[in-house]
C-alpha cells in the first residue's frame, strides 16, 4: 500500500469518527432538549390540575355553604363548621386539594371564620385596645381619623394633610376598612404589627415563616405561626345573616304581626308589643335577656312574656336591621379562640372558663344568646353584655385551599373570603398565589 492511500484511509476514518461525534452530540442535545420539553409540558399540566383542583375545593366549601344556610341543622352551632372540615380536603383526576388554618398553634382543617374575630369597624374601642395591648399607643386616634368624615385629628391622631404630605401621597379613608391589610396605611401601624410571621396572610403556616432567618419574614422556627393583628381582628364579618329555619331574618321594625305569630309561634299580644319594643328609640335585640316584653312593650295588660323557646326564636330569625342594611358581625362565642377571650376578660378568669365550659359541653354548642342564662350566678346584666359582643352563628369564612398537582409537586393557592350571609353566597374577596 502506498503512504498516499493510507493517508487517505486514516483521514476517512477520522472524519468519520467526528461525523459520528457531532451525531452523538446533536442526538444527546435533542435528547435533553425533548426530555425538559417533556418535564415542562407535565409541569404545566401539573398546574392546571393544581389550579382546577384549588377551584374545586372552593366550590365544594361555598356548596356547603349554601346548603347549611338553606337547610340548616336547628340549635346545633358546631354543624357547619363540621362539615366544612369534611369537605376540606379531595381530589380530582391527578390532583388534590387541602383547606386548613393556623390558630392557636396548630393546623385546624377548614376556613378561617372571620366571625372568631373582632370586627375593627365596630364602634367599641374599648374593646379593640383590650386586643392589640400597650404597644400600639396611639394607634387607635390614628385609625379613628382614618375613618371619620372630618379633617380634624385628634390628640394623637393624624389626618388628610399628613398623607398627602408623604413622599408617595395618598388619601385616607374617610370610611369604614375594607381589608386587614389596610390598617398599614394608617400612621404608626407597621406591616409586622398587622401580619406578624403570616407574610402573606393565608393563616397557614408556610415553609418560609417557620425557617428562622433562612428568608423573610423573620419568624420563629417553633412551628407556631404568630399571626398579628390579623390573626385577632377583621374587617370582613356581618351581623344578622342565616336563621334557624332557612328563610330570610325578619326585620321586626316592619312586620305583618301575623307573621310572627305564625313564625315565632307568639300570641297576638306578644307579637303587637315585640312590634312596638322594636320601634322604640334605642331598642336593643339583646335587651330581651335582661327585660320583660311586658316591660319593654310598655303595655301592663295582656301581654305574657316570652317563654325560653319563643326568645330563642326571637334571636334566631329577626332583627332590627333590614335585608340590605350591612352591620359589622359581632364574634361567634363558639369559634373566638380562648386566647382572644382571655384578652377580652382579662380580670374575669372565671367567666371565660363559664363560657368554655359551656360551648364544650353543650351537644350543640351555644346555640342561642339565650344559653347565657344558664351559666351559673350571672347577672342579666351581663348576660345582656354578652349578647351585644358575641353572635352563635358565622356567615363569613375565609377559604385558603392549596391545589397540587401530580408527582410534579406542582401547588396553586386560592385564598378567597366569602359570605353565606344570604343566598347565593357571596366571594367579597378573592385572590390566587
Amino acid at each position: 500500500m502506498t503512504r498516499p492511500a493510507a493517508l487517505r484511509r486514516g483521514s476517512v476514518v477520522v472524519v468519520a469518527l467526528w461525523a459520528i461525534a457531532v451525531a452523538a452530540i446533536v442526538t444527546s442535545s435533542i435528547q435533553i432538549f425533548a426530555h425538559r420539553q417533556a418535564l415542562l409540558g407535565i409541569e404545566s399540566r401539573d398546574r392546571i390540575r393544581a389550579r382546577w383542583a384549588a377551584r374545586a375545593g372552593l366550590e365544594s366549601t361555598i356548596a356547603a355553604m349554601a346548603e347549611h344556610t338553606a337547610m340548616p341543622i336547628p340549635q346545633d352551632a358546631f354543624a357547619l363548621i363540621r362539615d366544612l372540615e369534611g369537605v376540606s380536603s379531595g381530589a380530582l383526576e391527578g390532583a388534590d386539594w387541602d383547606i386548613r388554618h393556623h390558630l392557636d398553634g396548630r393546623d385546624w382543617r377548614g376556613p378561617m371564620d372571620e366571625h372568631g374575630k373582632f370586627n375593627i369597624n365596630s364602634e367599641d374601642n374599648a374593646i379593640f385596645l383590650l386586643i392589640i395591648d400597650e404597644l400600639a399607643f396611639g394607634v387607635m386616634e390614628a385609625i379613628q381619623d382614618w375613618m371619620d368624615e372630618d379633617d380634624d385629628p385628634r390628640e394623637l391622631g393624624v389626618e388628610r394633610d399628613y398623607y398627602l404630605s408623604l413622599d408617595n401621597s395618598y388619601e385616607p379613608r374617610n370610611g369604614l376598612l375594607r381589608s386587614i391589610a389596610e390598617l398599614e396605611l394608617i400612621a404608626g401601624v407597621m406591616p409586622n404589627d398587622v401580619r406578624g410571621e403570616d407574610w402573606d396572610l393565608n393563616y397557614r403556616l408556610d415553609a418560609n415563616e417557620d425557617d428562622g432567618g433562612a428568608s423573610l419574614p423573620w419568624d420563629e422556627p417553633d412551628g407556631v405561626l404568630e399571626g398579628g393583628w390579623a390573626s385577632m381582628l377583621t374587617t370582613a364579618s356581618r351581623d344578622g345573616g342565616p336563621t334557624e329555619s332557612g328563610e330570610l331574618r325578619i326585620d321586626l321594625r316592619s312586620v305583618d304581626p301575623e307573621i310572627l305569630e305564625i313564625r315565632l309561634l307568639l300570641e297576638p299580644a306578644q307579637a303587637a308589643a315585640l312590634i312596638q319594643w322594636a320601634n322604640t328609640t334605642g331598642a336593643a335585640m339583646s335587651a330581651l335577656l335582661s327585660q320583660s316584653l311586658r316591660s319593654l312593650s310598655g303595655d301592663a295588660g295582656g301581654v305574657s312574656n316570652l317563654t325560653d323557646q319563643q326568645m330563642r326564636a326571637v334571636f334566631d330569625e329577626t332583627s332590627l336591621l333590614a335585608a340590605h342594611e350591612w352591620v359589622p358581625g359581632r364574634m361567634n362565642i363558639n369559634t373566638v379562640s380562648p386566647e382572644l377571650l382571655y384578652r377580652l376578660f382579662p380580670e374575669d378568669a372565671t367567666l371565660v372558663e363559664e363560657l368554655l365550659y359551656l360551648r364544650t359541653n353543650n351537644a350543640g354548642g351555644i346555640a342561642s344568646p339565650v344559653d347565657f342564662l344558664s351559666i351559673p350566678g350571672i347577672q342579666p346584666s351581663m348576660a345582656t353584655f354578652l349578647a351585644d359582643l358575641f353572635d352563635t352563628r358565622s356567615s363569613v369564612f375565609t377559604v385558603s385551599v392549596r391545589g397540587e398537582g401530580g408527582g410534579s409537586g406542582v401547588q396553586h393557592e386560592i385564598i378567597a373570603t366569602v359570605d353565606r350571609s344570604t343566598l347565593p353566597v357571596t366571594i367579597l374577596e378573592y385572590r390566587e398565589q
